[in-house]
């Protein structure tokens, strides 16, 4: 395997500046939400027609998770609020007609799968960027077409587009990335959540042309949404499942060259595919090659 000399005083500034930042904005807002006087009621209706009350910018989906059943509480991967797909424990922001979809909804919901995939691709970034050093760029689930070009033809999974300068990464690079992740897994990694000012997020994200380039076009009135996932800080619209351990099997397919928005005339990239699933049964199912290498 080809050695990769990783940046290690880009990493050293960026991984704690990034979330010293985030740590400052989430103290900041929750600071703001507790100082309100007081905190309007609000109607939470279930699906059955069953109405649950709570509190705005304080009662979250996992609470009245919890308040129905302790195993609903702790299966449930994503909530929908209004018809929108919404972070667990993102907190209600008015009235709200709630659904809560657990791992059962895995296959027979996109919206679910989707999610899955995403928070996937922010386990193989944070792989990425831990073991190489990468400048990372985008990374979609597979199947969502992005405005920066970038999409794929396969039909399931997720993948993570990052510079590397000239280091280039080939499958025997997989295993390595496969034990980050793992490592992220076992580690029941939390996703948590802020919205940011666009100044905000360029300071962020400073030392990453690409995301500022992002950044930079978004629509100004665009709400800006960041993810912390361990040691990762990352933009991205969201949702997110609650934490890593949701994930019950990770693999990489494969590694391959990009170019930065799709033009050949920008930086070339790296790609890494990947594949997840809540549990290991299906993902043997759908990859056997896996299961009679023991890989899973």
């Amino acid at each position: 395997m080809v050695s990769h000399a990783k940046d290690d005083a880009y990493m050293k500034v960026v991984i704690p500046k990034r979330s010293a930042i985030f740590e400052s904005i989430q103290a900041e807002q929750r600071a703001a939400r507790q100082s309100l006087p007081s905190f309007d009621p609000i109607r939470i209706t279930l699906p059955d027609g069953k109405v649950k009350e709570g509190k705005k910018w304080i009662t979250s989906p996992f609470e009245i998770a919890s308040e129905i059943s302790k195993s609903l509480a702790s299966n449930a991967l994503i909530s929908e609020v209004n018809r929108v797909l919404w972070d667990k424990n993102r907190p209600l922001e008015g009235d709200a007609e709630l659904r809560l979809f657990t791992l059962d909804s895995f296959d027979n919901n996109e919206g679910v799968r989707h999610t899955f995939w995403h928070s996937s691709s922010h386990i193989l970034g944070q792989a990425l960027e831990m073991e190489y050093g990468c400048r990372l760029c985008i990374g979609p689930c597979a199947r969502i077409g992005t405005r920066l070009n970038m999409c794929t033809t396969s039909k399931e999974g997720f993948y993570y587009d990052a510079f590397y300068g000239d280091f280039g990464l080939n499958d025997e690079h997989l295993k390595k990335i496969e034990s980050w992740a793992e490592s992220a897994i076992k580690g029941k990694q939390p996703f948590e959540r802020i919205e940011v000012l666009r100044e905000q997020a360029l300071e962020m994200f400073c030392d990453n042309k690409f995301k500022v380039e992002i950044i930079n076009g978004l629509p100004v009135d665009k709400t800006i949404t960041v993810y912390r996932c361990g040691p990762l800080v990352d933009s991205c619209r969201g949702p997110r499942i609650p934490n890593a351990s949701f994930v019950k099997a990770f693999k990489c397919l494969k590694a391959s060259a990009a170019y930065w928005r799709g033009n050949k005339d920008r930086e070339s990239l790296q790609r890494v595919y990947g594949i997840s699933y809540p549990d290991k049964k299906t993902f043997a199912g759908t990859y056997p090659e896996a299961r009679r290498s023991k890989k899973i």
